[in-house]
């Protein structure tokens, strides 16, 4: 009879935590999405990361996956995953992380020169910005793109 009824109850629980709601699994998802993210971000700014543009709010980062579709967070990890391996590489301080970086501000500091005079020219359809560690975010992420964004970009102003 005790081990019947004992029996039931483990039963019981066991179904219990198997069978958790839509609205349990979305907040399970979101905090792991949360701590991942943040924990990202405290790991990024040891390592003073170049153009690193994370941010330590837990609450914000699991809000804006509640506000979302499940897949968003997901796809919102595997982009912030390829930024943080970035940043690792240019914190082990090899020589190619210090080139790659360098170059990268170097970059975004040219971009940002070229819009600040493309803008004072009053240049017809500029569609740059001024923000230089989006630019330098951009060329650490697309290295085999950035010769050509500049050449593009340098076309453009001078023909502005």
């Amino acid at each position: 009879m005790i081990r019947s009824a004992l029996l039931a109850c483990m039963t019981a629980a066991l179904l219990a935590a198997a069978m958790t709601s839509p609205a349990q699994a979305q907040a399970d998802r979101c905090t792991d999405y949360a701590n991942q993210m943040v924990a990202w971000d405290s790991r990024a700014r040891q390592a003073r990361c170049v153009g690193w543009t994370g941010h330590s709010n837990h609450r914000h980062h699991y809000d804006w996956c509640q506000a979302r579709p499940p897949g968003a967070a997901q796809t919102a990890l595997t982009t912030w995953a390829a930024r943080f391996q970035n940043c690792e590489f240019q914190a082990s301080g090899s020589p190619a992380a210090r080139a790659d970086g360098q170059r990268c501000i170097a970059y975004g500091d040219e971009m940002v020169r070229m819009d600040r005079s493309a803008r004072q020219q009053g240049c017809q359809g500029w569609t740059s910005h001024s923000n230089r560690t989006h630019h330098i975010e951009w060329c650490m992420a697309n290295q085999d793109r950035v010769d050509g964004a500049l050449r593009h970009w340098r076309n453009r102003l001078r023909a502005c």
